[in-house]
């Protein structure tokens, strides 16, 4: 029988997903990193975005959850990691339409047109966004790109 897969964190950037990948593996959690840039670029005229995502067995989930949050306490590990705004999910997928037949290139070709805009979507609560509200920084007063301060740090 089959194991389900969860998908406990999403990247734009295979780098940070494989620092999760060997965090969960370090804990004892058997994870895996499904890279769909490869498709993305192929397929699609835009640039890959939410294409790495690191997954585990349906049964590990909270587990895995629970370990990354630790890490990342210490270690900001799920910095760059891509959730809906609406639910908090990692599920997501960008662009908002399937991969899984060729009436994407259709729906692709009507992007580039600029007659669909392309979206974020979560598979999770079926939410969409726009990427720029994804992509935008956090800016100080002065609308600098915030920074995590360190206090250990000199």
């Amino acid at each position: 029988m089959r194991q389900k897969h969860a998908t406990v964190a999403t990247f734009n950037d295979l780098e940070k997903a494989e620092v999760v990948k060997r965090r969960l593996i370090e804990a004892g959690i058997p994870a895996e990193i499904y890279d769909e840039s490869k498709l993305q670029k192929f397929w699609f005229l835009s640039k890959p975005l939410a294409a790495d995502k690191v997954v585990v067995d349906a049964k590990d989930f909270d587990k895995a959850r629970e370990v990354m949050q630790t890490a990342d306490a210490l270690e900001h590990i799920l910095e760059g990691e891509l959730r809906c705004p609406q639910c908090g999910s990692a599920n997501i997928e960008y662009p908002q339409f399937t991969r899984k037949f060729i009436t994407t290139t259709l729906v692709e070709v009507l992007c580039f047109l600029h007659i669909i805009d392309k979206t974020f979507y979560c598979h999770g609560c079926h939410h969409t966004w726009p990427v720029s509200s994804v992509l935008d920084q956090k800016t100080d007063v002065l609308n600098w790109p915030e920074k995590k301060h360190d206090p250990v740090a000199k």
